[in-house]
């Protein structure tokens, strides 16, 4: 089975490239590109791709509104940032409006494939660079905690149950599943089931994000 991917990027020398990596591959297949706005809504509203690679510096439209886009209006596609801004802001904003992975522009055509594969089997792939940020921001934690009233309205608008908090305060902690499941004293198992809804509750599709929307959200 192919994996159907759209490109959104508004420089016509990188599309071209990008399209031509996309059309070599024997594991996906171009569903269309887009360079500005209109393109781009009449692309997503056919709702016939898997993978979307959105560029954020668009020139009549922000990047991140067309994730947000596509997040509400395609619930079994996936977004993955190629991009050239590896700054805090816009990786932050990107995840929050439903990005599942992020990339700068600089990756091969070999591993450009490789990490379309990897997001449509389940992962968030994620550049050096991008991963770096995220725990740096994690690490600085600059927001005060939620108080206790807006953390039980953050736990209960994400249909998080008992376990499940306690397995993701764990997890914000840094701690391994073998670490988790003896604080909790469950199995790594049980552990395991419980990042699987955590994941699925919380839209994301790995630790490093899940710890990030939590901490956005005052879940932790």
């Amino acid at each position: 089975m192919t994996i159907s991917v759209a490109i959104i990027e508004d420089d016509q020398s990188v599309r071209t490239h990008l399209e031509s990596i996309i059309r070599s591959s024997n594991l996906c297949v171009l569903t269309g590109s887009a360079g500005h706005r209109a393109e781009a809504m009449a692309l997503i509203d056919q709702d016939i791709t898997d993978v979307y690679l959105v560029d954020l510096g668009l020139p009549d439209v922000d990047g991140v509104d067309v994730i947000a886009y596509i997040q509400e209006h395609c619930a079994h596609a996936q977004s993955m940032v190629l991009s050239t801004f590896g700054d805090a802001k816009h990786v932050g904003r990107s995840i929050r409006a439903g990005a599942k992975g992020y990339l700068l522009k600089d990756e091969s055509s070999q591993a450009l494939i490789e990490k379309i594969v990897a997001l449509h089997n389940g992962a968030s792939p994620i550049s050096a660079p991008i991963a770096k940020i995220l725990i740096q921001q994690l690490s600085e934690s600059p927001k005060e905690p939620a108080s206790h009233q807006a953390r039980a309205q953050a736990i209960a608008r994400f249909q998080l149950g008992a376990r499940e908090v306690d397995v993701l305060t764990q997890l914000a902690l840094g701690l391994s599943i073998i670490l988790i499941a003896d604080r909790l004293n469950i199995s790594p198992h049980t552990v395991n089931q419980h990042l699987r809804n955590i994941y699925r509750k919380l839209n994301v599709r790995s630790r490093s994000l899940a710890v990030f929307v939590a901490k956005e959200n005052g879940l932790v």
